[in-house]
This record gives C-alpha cells, structure tokens and sequence, in this order.
C-alpha cells in the first residue's frame, strides 16, 4: 500500500495519506514511525500531510490509524516521501490509489435519478440493531419507509414489489429474513452488509439492462476478499454476532477468498420484553465467495447464500388462535457463477449463471398446516461493452430465466374442527429477453438511446421498452440531465395459477419514465440537485373486489370468498426531490433531502379513484456524520414523512372508523424518528506480522422517544352499522443499542 515518490532533500521524514477509492487526501488520521522501539507519532493536517523529525531509515515501519478505515503498516527502506492508500472497512483492501473523476462519478450515464451509497455511508446508516444495507437505502432520496420492523420501502409513490433488487446482476425475488404468510411481521435483509461494497438505486427511468420491474433498481455490489493477507472479523451486536473470514488464494495471489456467516439472538430478548411476540423470529445465514484470475484478462467469480428465518411461537400455544402461526420457516439459498473476459482494452463480456430456491412453511397450534410455499429460479445473464469509438460505448445482452412456484395457504373453522378453504397453486413459466444501448460524447453534451426486448412464454406477444437520456454540462459547475424510458413487469405465477382467484389472462404491467434533473456544483465534494418526474402506469394488477365498502347507494358491498386479479389499475405518480449533499472522508459528510410526491389511481373494475398506498406526499431526510478524532466517528439521521395512507374504504366519525365510498381517504399520522450513533477504534499490534484492531458502536435509535405508529390489519366489520375494526402498530420507541467488531488481520508488508 505504498508508492514510492520521488522529493527534494529533507532532514526528516514525510508523506500523505489519501483515500484508496477516490484519492482525496486524508485528515486526522494517526500515523506512527516506529524505528527499533523509537516511536513518533503525528495526526494529518488539511492536506493529509504528515512530518516527522526523525530520518526513516532500513527497519523503520509506518502505521497509519483511523475510524472507518483499515490500518495500514508500511516498512521502510530510507525513502523520506511516502505515500499511503487507506481503505474504508467495507472494501477490499487496496494497494494503490484509484483517481476518479470526482465524488460523484456515476456508474451509469443514461441514469438521471441513480443515486449511489459508498461503503462507509451504507454501513453506518444500516444501523447497529438490524446492519441491513436495506436499511441503508431507506435514507435516500425518493425512499419512502415508515415501518421501522421491515427492510421493504417504496419508491416515488410505487410499492416495494415494483423496485427490482440486483445482487452482482442478478435480480433476487425475496431477499429477506422473515416469516411467511404473515400480515404481521418483520424483515430485514439476507444479504449481510459487511460484504457489500457499493449500493446504487436507480429511482427513475432504470438503464436498459434493469429487466423485469417497473419503478426503479437497487444495484448491491459484493466486495471480493482481500488479496493482502488473511484476516478474521467478528460482529457482535444487540440483534446477531456474525463472523467473516477472508484471505488470498493461490501462492501468487491470483484470487481471494471470502466467508461470513450471522446468527440471531433478539428473538430470545423479545420474548422476555413483550407478550406480543410475533416479531421474535430468528435467523440464521451463510455467504461465500471465491474470486479468481485465470489471466490477465479472464477472472471467475463463485458465490454461495444460504439463509434461514424461523419463528417458534410454542411457549404461548394456548392464546394462538385456530389460523394463527405457531411455528413457521422460511430458507432462502443463491448459488452463482461468473466469468468475466477483456478481450482487449476496449471491450469486456460478462457471462453469469444463478440458481435460486426458496422454501416457507406455517403450522398453527394443533400442528396442521396454515401454509407451504416453494419457488425456485434458474437465471443466465450475460452483457457486452465495447468502446468501438472513445466517445461511443454500446452495451448489449441478454437474460433468460426459467421459473417455477407452487404452494398453498389453508384457513380452519373451530366448531367443528374442519378445513374451511384452501387456495393452491403451481406453474411454470420462461422469461428471456435481451437489450442495446449506444451511447454519444461530444464535448460537453452525452445522448444515449436503447431499448429492450422482452418475452413470457404465458404472457402473449413480446414486449418492446425504449430508452432515451440526455445530459449537458454548461460551465463547470452546472449540470443538467434528462432521461425518458417505458419498462414492463410480468405477473406472479401465484397471481395466474392460484386456484378461485387466478387469473391466467394477466397481462404484463407497465410504465413509462420521464425524468428531468439540475445538478450544481458548489464545490469539489458538495452539490445541489433537482429533480421532478413522471411516470404512467396501466394494467397494475390488483383484487378490485377484495375489500368492503360502502356504495353510493348507501348498502354495503360484501366482497366475493375468492376475489379474481385482474389488470384493473392505472394511474400517474409526479413529484419533485431537491437535495443537498457533501461527500467527503474528512469533516463534515452527509445530506439533507426533501421529496414531494403525488399519486393518482383509477380502479376501472370499480370506479374508485385514490392515492397509491405506497404514496407518502412529503418525505425529509437529514444524515450527517464527522469525524471528531482519528479514532471517533460520529453521525446522526433524521427522518420526517407525512406518512401513507390506511388503505382501504374507511371514514373517521365519532371517534369510531367506518367504511366509506371513498379509497385510501385517511392517513396515518406523521412519523418522526431521530438517530445517533457514534464509532470508537482502537488497534493493537501483535507478532509475527498479526495486528488485531477493534470497534465498538453505540446507537440510540427514536432518541426522542416519538410514539410512531403504522397500519397492521383490517380486521372486519358489522355488516348492519358498516363499523370498522383496524388494528395499529406502535413502532420502536426510545432504543439503545451497541456492538463491537474485533479482527485479526496478517497485512503483506510491502516497501
């Protein structure tokens, strides 16, 4: 981790510190000369400059030491300038510095709306209770999310199941630890934050090579394992403890390696601390990964999840109703390959290969089954870049998936004990489709124009989705960006098969983008960005009969026992987001984001016209953190929404709820939620090459003890008064929480 450079003569010694990903130099970072028991220790200036009086010679070592970052050890051979590279905790460990652009270079050009999380960012908005990337997420602008119990979010008025979630390209159908069939429940993600190196969500007009959904793309990249030397990590906080070990591969050091694995404790805590305990599921989840280098130009990736989620809810077997979970599993397991060639400088071709399988199961207190869910995924992507021209990449490629998903759900009557309904399904279906995309640079201006072509083997004739973007730069600080695309999303195989209620006739849903954006620049690491869009949507898929009512005439509208779904639904969601952020390792880094959306539905099966239940009309985000010392980091998150709507056809009268003729009229009331938390290191050297260093996080979660509350269940009504019976969720109130990570660590020492 060390370049040489070359400097005037200087009686003592000298360097810099930087960033290892974006080449920023970095302040108070502690750095220590150790030459045979004489130490020197100096803290960086601005500049990420450091000075020693004494001359390095043969033997003497330098340690660089900081919050959020990997300590680097660097023996000497009499250079007096040096330069080191510092990697945030959530990377791989790097040996050189990587310059970019700037602190905002994008990953994809023909995306207005991506906004992208680094490492350090997504690791302390994850949180020290749940450390869900997911999470994380929720902090952006355009995420909406007022449920503190689950990972799932929406995203510009569109719910969660429209937002397609990528790991290493390929997309994942339910990445969550959870209970199944539940309508009260938790979730947080599978995928465990310490191996994720980068987030990107695309809120808007997603890149051509986003296939699948309609509103929008969140893009989890996983790190590789270190190639510098071996290393042990060890997670230990409120909800799990997790365990990561890393390393080379090979004696070169041509490949890496790279093993987690996480399991929970907060079901234990839970049952002690409440009587309520749905939310006391466990979890228990491994990941690996091997990465490889066949060449100079071929590199293989191999990569294996497996996660289990159980709830066991026996010890109160008595209070549980007749249709109530008792005991329930759920097992997620992802196994892919992939191949990566770079023919030459100007081209590279990916081949990826994923097989994924997931498997619930209920049983209610006498042990009879409530539910049983399989489905199980086989997926081939692969994509060509080629710069024929240096201002013109073109991209293509092509996905091809074969899905199957089968199960049932049961409900029991008491008196006599019987099966009152049992609603199964199981089908099979092939989704292929391919893409292009072409893109132009000339000065300041860059145009891309695309589009992908889609199929269904059960869902009729092909689907075409163009995409079209714009960017300019006028000056050096100022930006614009526009981008137009149509995206298509194919039904459930529940949707189309499950028995009373399926429909096989469904159609694709879909939706076009307009996305419009002005980017200012105040300085090198801080801007300013607005952003309206549009987006139109037809042929959602809903059960337009599901829910009672109250009809014009005054009576009341009894729903069917088995509601067909049907593409009854099209609406417009508009809106605006302005935000301003600073990005950088030093001082101050962070954003404040406000967004405005609104949502416009039409039920053509009903008539009934509303807000989407996803839409919450205001959302404020503030997420600052900085440094206070080498070792401290601190950082705080607010978040205000004006919060969804109760879904369903409901009126507020006399202190009682009641159906009405109008959808989705009422509103939850607003959320507030404030965060601190804040991390101290410390590291200690050991022999023979190991150094082992520690963290210990402290986090206070709703540190104004807000009462939050959220929807839970509509749980009927009187047919004669039209009364309603709604069930409430009170949130987390005031939680303190902590952890600490150890790891143990043999760096290559280089010179």
């Amino acid at each position: 981790m060390l370049a040489v450079l070359s400097a005037a003569a200087w009686g003592g010694t000298r360097g810099t510190v930087r960033d290892a990903m974006g080449g920023e130099r970095l302040e108070r970072v502690k750095v220590t000369l150790d030459c045979g028991g004489s130490t020197e220790t100096a803290v960086t200036g601005m500049e990420g400059r450091f000075e020693f009086r004494e001359t390095a010679r043969a033997g003497c070592a330098v340690l660089a030491q900081m919050v959020g970052y990997r300590p680097v050890r660097v023996e000497l051979s009499g250079d007096s300038e040096i330069e080191i590279a510092m990697t945030p905790d959530t990377l791989r460990r790097r040996e050189s510095v990587e310059v970019r652009e700037d602190a905002y270079a994008v990953q994809s050009e023909s995306s207005p709306s991506e906004r992208v999380l680094s490492g350090l960012e997504m690791k302390t908005l994850a949180g020290v209770l749940v450390d869900d990337p997911l999470r994380a997420v929720q902090a952006l602008p355009g995420v909406a999310s007022s449920k503190d119990y689950v990972a799932q979010f929406s995203l510009r008025g569109a719910a969660f199941e429209r937002t397609g979630i990528w790991l290493d390209g390929i997309l994942l159908r339910s990445p969550f630890h959870t209970v199944q069939s539940q309508e009260k429940t938790g979730s947080m993600s599978v995928i465990n934050a310490d191996l994720v190196e980068e987030v990107a969500l695309h809120a808007g007009a997603p890149p051509v090579n986003y296939y699948d959904r309609t509103a929008g793309a969140v893009d989890m990249r996983l790190r590789d394992g270190s190639r510098a030397g071996p290393a042990i990590r060890i997670n230990s906080g409120v909800a799990s403890t997790g365990v990561i070990a890393e390393g080379p591969a090979g004696r070169q050091r041509r490949g890496s390696w790279l093993a987690a694995a996480r399991k929970s404790y907060l079901q234990y805590l839970l049952r002690r601390s409440t009587a309520d305990d749905w939310l006391a599921f466990g979890f228990v989840d491994a990941e690996g990964r091997l990465a490889y280098d066949l060449g100079d130009s071929h590199q293989v990736t191999l990569f294996v999840l497996d996660g289990r989620s159980d709830l066991d809810r026996s010890h109160v077997r008595s209070r549980l109703g007749l249709n109530a979970i008792m005991n329930g599993e759920y097992h997620v397991s992802l196994a892919g390959a992939s191949w990566r060639w770079a023919p030459s400088s100007r081209a590279l071709m990916t081949q990826r290969l994923a097989w994924m399988r997931e498997r619930a199961w209920n049983v209610n207190n006498r042990d009879l089954e409530l539910s049983r869910l399989g489905y199980a995924e086989w997926a081939w992507n692969g994509s060509f870049l080629w710069n024929w021209s240096p201002r013109a990449p073109f991209q293509a490629g092509g996905v091809l998936r074969r899905l199957h998903d089968d199960g049932y759900t049961a409900r029991y009557q008491f008196n006599p004990l019987a099966l009152r309904r049992k609603d199964d399904w199981r089908g099979t279906a092939s989704r292929g489709g391919g893409f292009l995309h072409q893109g132009w640079t000339a000065g300041p201006v860059t145009l891309g124009a695309g589009a992908r072509l889609d199929a269904d083997s059960e869902a009729g004739p092909a689907a075409v989705s163009p995409h079209a973007s714009a960017a300019a730069r006028l000056g050096q600080r100022l930006r614009v960006q526009a981008a137009w695309s149509q995206a298509v999303q194919y039904p459930s195989l529940m949707a189309r098969y499950v028995a009373n209620m399926g429909n096989r006739h469904l159609a694709p849903e879909r939706a076009n983008h307009a996305v419009a954006g002005v980017e200012y620049r105040i300085d090198g690491r801080t801007r300013l960005r607005v952003e309206t869009f549009y987006r139109a949507e037809r042929d959602l898929i809903t059960q337009p009969l599901l829910e009672p009512r109250r009809l014009a005439s005054g009576a009341i509208f009894i729903p069917p026992e088995a509601p067909q779904y049907q593409n009854s639904v099209r609406g417009t969601a508009r809106g605006a987001e302005i935000f301003l952020q600073r990005r950088s390792a030093n001082r101050l880094s962070g954003w404040v984001s406000y967004g405005w959306v609104k949502t416009r539905m039409r039920d053509s099966a009903t008539g009934a016209q509303y807000p989407a239940d996803s839409e919450q009309r205001h959302t404020l985000t503030l997420f600052g953190s900085f440094r206070l010392t080498p070792s401290v980091h601190a950082s705080a998150r607010y978040g205000y929404g004006s919060n969804f709507p109760i879904p369903g056809f409901f009126r507020w009268e006399n202190g009682q709820y009641f159906l009405s003729n109008q959808r989705n009229s009422l509103r939850l009331p607003d959320y507030h939620r404030l965060d601190f938390r804040i991390n101290k290191s410390f590291h200690v050297e050991t022999g023979r090459g190991w150094t082992w260093r520690g963290t210990l996080y402290a986090e206070v979660m709703n540190a104004t003890n807000r009462h939050n509350t959220t929807f839970d269940a509509f749980n009927g009504f009187n047919a004669r008064t039209g009364e309603a019976r709604i069930g409430f969720l009170k949130l987390f109130p005031i939680v303190p929480a902590a952890g600490i990570m150890l790891e143990w660590e043999r760096g290559l020492r280089v010179r």
